[in-house]
């Protein structure tokens, strides 16, 4: 065979094994899309929408940076939904990013909603990311499903654990909302309570929506306790705070949880003389690269950050970088690197979820109502 021939039939070969090679190659669309269900309507809504900007203001960061998967330019295009913290409306929410093809879902808030939403997206194949903190999620979504914050599980025992070792309480009463949040969680503190030989006068479940609390007032001045723990929201806090300054008992402390730590319940009024409020969403500023963010939210949306806008934004972060280390959007290969790889984190700098879905240095902080300030008091991650 002569050297002409011989050249010509090593480049037939290299030109079929290119063909051969980009039809086996993974297929990564130019455009990835993102969904996100939250709240944007409603009393939850100003917390949806900051999750909503965090997420909008990674993606264009991320699309301005050229970014590559298998060494294909690609964008990510951020599909928003409103759930209206309203299952049924969730559900139909879900449905539809998955009929869209979303690659992974960052959603929901309320753990109620986030709960009626893990089956659907479990079905559909579409990974999801989440802000609820109710213990049970990751284990029904069954290594679909992805904890951005610290679970219940450890915000009970940083409840319990301050109530005893700081406050000194000699015992508790604890209200709690009637959802996937409130009733887990209020058992949670009561079982650590009880770890720690710390009664429980009275532990009251109550509607999601009441805000007439004078069974509870009733309760309370029979039998004032050490500490109120209240898990609730803050369009309940305010009313029964108010209440219990109209009956006097302004010198019960109050322990409250995640869901509470919110400009709103921070402004209110009301007499309350000892305010806590553990969260297992730590503040941007709190973190070493947390001024950076703030400026980059504040020059970008001419507002302060709401809550946890911070953990969507790494969120998105999280998946760009899993996805470009799979060199793939599947599924498969898109949780394989989720449950195993200490991802891009902007801010928080220590994003990793462990093969529940859980995250690996999740921690507890608390914060004291000083004013209309939340002062951060001790943060842990082992209570």
């Amino acid at each position: 065979m002569t050297s002409s021939c011989l050249s010509r039939l090593c480049t037939a070969l290299i030109a079929s094994c290119s063909v051969l090679l980009t039809a086996c190659g993974p297929n990564v669309p130019s455009t990835i899309k993102i969904g996100v269900a939250q709240p944007l309507s409603g009393p939850s809504a100003a917390r949806g929408k900051d999750l909503v900007d965090g997420v909008k203001l990674a993606a264009a960061e991320i699309n301005a940076s050229g970014f590559t998967i298998a060494g294909k330019p690609v964008k990510f295009e951020i599909v928003v939904m409103d759930d209206k913290a309203d299952k049924e409306t969730a559900k139909a929410v879900a449905k539809n990013l998955v009929d869209q093809k979303v690659v992974a879902v960052i959603g929901h808030l309320n753990s109620d909603i986030t709960e009626a939403t893990i089956p659907i997206y479990k079905q559909g194949n579409v990974p999801q990311l989440f802000t609820s903190s109710a213990d049970d999620l990751t284990r029904q979504g069954e290594g679909n499903a992805f904890r951005l914050v610290a679970s219940d599980a450890l915000q009970a025992k940083a409840v319990a654990s301050y109530l005893d070792e700081v406050l000194k309480a000699p015992n508790a009463a604890i209200i709690h909302e009637d959802t996937a949040f409130g009733r887990p969680m209020s058992k949670d503190v009561a079982d650590e309570l009880a770890k720690r030989n710390k009664p429980v006068t009275s532990n009251t479940l109550v509607k999601s929506d009441v805000t007439d609390f004078s069974t509870v007032i009733a309760k309370l001045k029979a039998a004032p306790p050490g500490v109120l723990v209240a898990v609730l929201r803050d369009f309940q806090l305010v009313p029964l705070f108010d209440q219990m300054t109209a009956a006097g008992l302004t010198y019960i402390p109050v322990i409250a949880t995640s869901v509470a730590r919110t400009e709103k319940l921070a402004n209110a009024k009301n007499g309350i003389t000892s305010l806590f409020v553990t969260s297992g969403a730590l503040e941007a500023s709190e973190f070493a690269a947390g001024q950076q963010f703030l400026r980059k939210f504040r020059a970008t949306y001419n507002a302060e950050p709401v809550w946890a806008a911070h953990y969507a934004y790494d969120a998105t972060y999280m998946l760009a970088d899993m996805m470009r280390r799979a060199g793939s959007i599947e599924p498969d290969a898109l949780r394989a690197k989720l449950h195993t790889s200490d991802g891009s984190a902007p801010v928080t700098s220590s994003m990793r979820f462990t093969e529940t879905g859980e995250q690996a240095y999740g921690a507890i902080a608390v914060y004291r109502l000083r004013g209309t300030k939340w002062d951060l008091l001790m943060r842990s991650d082992r209570w």
